[in-house]
């Protein structure tokens, strides 16, 4: 009978030393797949923070053309969310055709010019491209972009990034600058015969030869 008794404690004690190291490792299994799950979300939520552009271009659009008027304009708000100062060091919109010219313009008393350089975005701050105004330029151009249409905008950064989007094509609201046939620029400010108030002879054939 001692004998029986012995044997019985022995199996009852296996049996609860096996229900302690099961807890155990159910504790240990659910305490893993915490850890795991943990360890993912961490991981995700860094590479959408890597993944996050230094440069965006909001409200962005090309104006409408005609094929018989050989540029257009690019405009829209670049936005720099780094510490940094950073510059379109080139900028180009894939899908026009071959020998179509882009440049990076700034407007100064009525005269639009090309820059030198390219348009720089201040830490933290924002670089409005506007008709009248500093612009993205799509020049030597003869096919007509008509609203509705998309295009994918093309810009180098000076940290080494590529800003690529796709921008659409937008009726250039009343009242705002034109670009003639011959590439010269018009607004309000324009007398009758299309040339721009206050420019002279001189500053109005250079215009047109952009």
């Amino acid at each position: 009978m001692k004998l029986h008794r012995t044997t019985k404690a022995l199996v009852a004690g296996s049996a609860a030393i096996a229900l302690v190291l099961a807890g155990c490792s159910t504790d240990g299994s659910k305490d893993a797949a915490t850890t795991d799950a943990s360890a993912t979300t961490t991981a995700s939520e860094g590479t959408k923070s890597e993944a996050a552009a230094p440069i965006t271009f909001e409200d962005a659009y090309i104006k409408e053309k005609p094929a018989d008027k050989g540029m257009t304009g690019v405009f829209g708000v670049l936005k720099n969310s780094t510490d940094k100062e950073i510059e379109v060091v080139d900028f180009r919109v894939e899908g026009l055709k071959e020998g179509t010219v882009f440049e990076q313009h700034a407007t100064k008393d009525g005269k639009m010019f090309k820059i030198e350089g390219g348009h720089k975005i201040p830490a933290k701050g924002e670089h409005v491209l506007a008709p009248g105004d500093d612009h993205f330029m799509i020049m030597k151009n003869d096919e007509a972009l008509e609203s509705g249409q998309q295009f994918t905008v093309v810009l180098e950064l000076s940290d080494g990034s590529t800003l690529k989007q796709d921008v659409e094509v937008r009726v250039q609201p009343a009242g705002e600058e034109d670009y003639a046939g011959d590439g010269s620029l018009s607004n309000p400010g324009m007398s009758d015969d299309g040339a721009m108030k206050n420019m002279n002879k001189e500053d109005d054939k250079e215009h047109a030869g952009h």
